[in-house]
């Protein structure tokens, strides 16, 4: 029976036809003892499958056995030793585990309903660049997270790590690496909405006015647009939106944008065509919206507080706003864009708007000349507009300025209520309480077609003046710019319990006298000046001090309030004094001088009753601007004295006016007198 002689490595029962003696060589020994952990004799045994493990793992040898029947071996002189690298290499880099059968983003099963995708290489470079994890390339996950071959940000948020390093190989690395490069060499240096790693919703704001969300929305109203290898849609409406909201030339564009002049131009082009064609229609004109929507979701109730019209009936603020443009050549044209109101030329945008600022329809532009104007362009679009005058119906109410005045008794023959301002008649300088009460209710409602024309004027294209190659498309222009604010824009007024019963105050006080101006005629007290002393607001103890709702109450506005600040710096004097009048038999009655702020040699004078003692304390003013008789509401002279003594001169800081230093300016007004001007202008006899 053989003897049992075992393994050196294994400790297995060696069968004696695979016995194999330790080879001579100091490597494949000293390899063996580390494996073992202890000292190997020469003499020691060793199976095959062992020894073809050894000679593996050292593969600067290479045995070749002579004599098997010896069991004896003869070494081949080693080769020189070469440097490789290695298959794998394990890097500390956080990763997610590669699957197939689940989302690596939400861990979904993939299923029918729940499609799973390949996760593009650029989705993976995104992934490394913005949250340092490594995806492998053939990760899958659901369709949901892909968003034009890259990570969501929602995505982004969700990612998660398993592992914090793992074994990459050649590929891996290199793929990587050159993902990275492809796309910092790509995109970088030039703006780019294709990718949602370089520009964040911040950014979307200021450079379309519009969020990433609302951006995105947009997007996929442009199915006539098509994508190209140059550009995509993305680019043609961020090019487009960019274009309106800085007003800058193709040229600069280009350069931000990394595209030529010919590109931006044929960009701007196709996009104007598709948003006019795919976006416009259903968010501008008379057709996108009925008239009974309109009246229920556009007609604040403030407007209908204050005009009381029908049920079903619409009230539309008209306006025109002002898109100046270049002097042309054409002197025919020339003439007729040449207004005599501005002294420059420009064409008119006609807005029609509801009373909470939803825009209904542009119409025009119109030429700027003398057949232009505000009535005329009225009564063109009832005559020659057929979608304007089958939308509106007898009994609505037309909110106005002045410059549509002529176009009155033609609104109200076909049935209309209009509602303007009154204008200031003939040798007089003020208007009546009456009448001013009446405008101020106007202007309570009419202001919302401003702010319109302001929010439009916020794109710098229409601020600055246009030049002549983008007048045929300007009214385009316009008509997207409109629609995408009814869209994207809060309203301008959101009507509440406090507004409606705001309402009902003003309509009160519409029907109430100024009896300030009343008693200042009776005593012919308007021209006097002996009846007063001088005082200064510090000395004014007994006058009542008041928050800002209740200033707030009084002027039944904030334009009159912002003026304030500005007003009562003006009339401080060189010490910071502020400086009043009492009336001697009331002394509740006091007088102000306010500087005006169009003209250096016109001052109001303005008067204020109060008892400090009511719980009304402000009993009356009057003013003696054009405006200065109303009781619904005040001019801004009557709230910069009510805001500074009820309420400024209490306040720990002030909240001040903004101030402009002069020291860098000249005036040539100021010239030092010398002896010798003095002489030279007064010559002895």
């Amino acid at each position: 029976m053989p003897k049992d002689i075992p393994c050196c490595m294994c400790f297995k029962r060696c069968k004696p036809n695979f016995r194999r003696h330790i080879p001579p060589g100091v490597a494949f020994k000293r390899y063996v003892e580390r494996c073992v952990c202890r000292d190997v004799s020469s003499n020691a045994m060793i199976c095959g499958a062992c020894t073809a493990r050894v000679y593996r793992s050292l593969p600067i040898f290479h045995q070749t056995p002579v004599n098997t029947n010896d069991d004896e071996y003869i070494s081949q002189p080693p080769k020189k030793k070469t440097l490789s690298s290695p298959k794998t290499i394990n890097l500390n880099l956080p990763a997610i585990s590669k699957s197939h059968k689940s989302c690596i983003v939400c861990h979904k099963d993939a299923n029918q309903r729940n499609h799973l995708t390949n996760i593009p290489q650029q989705g993976t470079t995104q992934a490394f660049i913005v949250c340092g994890i490594f995806i492998h390339p053939h990760s899958r996950c659901c369709e949901s997270h892909i968003e034009n071959n890259y990570l969501n940000e929602n995505t982004l948020a969700l990612l998660g790590t398993k592992k914090s390093n793992g074994w990459f190989s050649r590929s891996d690395i290199t793929g990587l690496l050159s993902g990275v490069r492809r796309m910092l060499s790509t995109h970088s240096g030039h703006l780019n909405f294709d990718v949602p790693i370089f520009l964040t919703n911040e950014d979307y704001v200021t450079l379309t006015g519009f969020t990433k969300q609302h951006f995105d929305e947009i997007v996929t109203h442009l199915k006539s647009l098509n994508n190209s290898a140059v550009r995509s849609i993305r680019t043609c409406l961020a090019v487009f939106l960019f274009k309106l909201r800085s007003g800058l030339s193709n040229k600069l564009i280009g350069v931000l944008f990394h595209l030529t002049y010919s590109q931006i131009q044929r960009i701007v082009n196709s996009t104007r065509n598709a948003l006019v064609e795919d976006f416009v229609p259903d968010n501008l004109g008379f057709q996108h919206i009925s008239h009974g929507d309109f009246v229920q979701n556009h007609t604040t109730n403030i407007a209908k507080s204050l005009f009381q019209p029908g049920e079903n009936e619409a009230i539309v603020v008209a306006d025109g706003t002002y898109v100046y443009i270049q002097k042309s050549a054409d002197y025919k044209f020339q003439r007729r864009s040449y207004s005599m109101h501005k002294n420059r030329p420009l064409v008119k945008p006609m807005m029609l708007v509801g009373t909470d600022g939803y825009i209904l329809d542009v119409l025009g532009p119109y030429l700027a000349d003398g057949s232009n104007n505000d009535a005329s362009i009225t009564k063109h679009m009832l005559r020659a507009n057929e979608e304007a005058s089958k939308w509106f119906k007898p009994g609505g109410v037309f909110i106005v300025d002045r410059g549509f005045r002529d176009a009155v008794r033609f609104l109200e023959d076909r049935g209309f209520d209009v509602k303007m301002p009154f204008y200031l008649q003939k040798s007089c300088k003020q208007h009546s309480t009456e009448e001013a009460n009446l405008s101020g209710l106007v202007t309570k409602v009419r202001w919302v077609v401003e702010s319109v024309n302001g929010r439009i004027q916020q794109w710098k294209l229409f601020d600055k003046v246009v030049p002549n190659t983008l007048i045929p498309p300007i009214g385009d222009f316009v008509r997207i710019i409109c629609p995408l604010i009814n869209r994207f824009k809060e309203p301008l007024v959101k009507t509440d319990a406090t507004s409606e019963a705001h309402c009902r105050a003003m309509l009160a006080k519409s029907k109430e006298p100024n009896t300030v101006k009343a008693f200042l005629e009776s005593n012919n007290l308007l021209n006097k000046r002996t009846v007063y002393q001088k005082l200064e607001a510090e000395d004014l103890m007994d006058f009542p001090k008041l928050s800002m709702d209740d200033v707030r109450n009084i002027t039944m506005g904030v334009y009159q309030l912002k003026q304030a600040p500005s007003y009562t710096k003006e009339h401080c004097v060189e010490d910071g004094l502020y400086e009043l009048l009492v009336f001697s038999e009331n002394p509740n009655l006091i007088k102000l001088k306010i500087q005006s702020r169009h003209c250096n040699s016109r001052a109001h004078s303005l008067w204020i009753e109060y008892d400090s003692l009511s719980d009304d304390p402000i009993k009356g003013w009057y003013c003696t601007c054009k405006v200065g008789s109303r009781v619904v509401g005040c001019c801004a002279h009557i709230a910069s004295a009510l805001w500074f003594l009820g309420y400024e001169r209490f306040q720990g800081e002030s909240s001040g006016a903004v101030t402009i230093s002069t020291k860098s300016l000249a005036d040539a007004a100021d010239i030092p007198t010398t002896d010798s001007d003095t002489d030279e202008e007064y010559p002895e006899e």
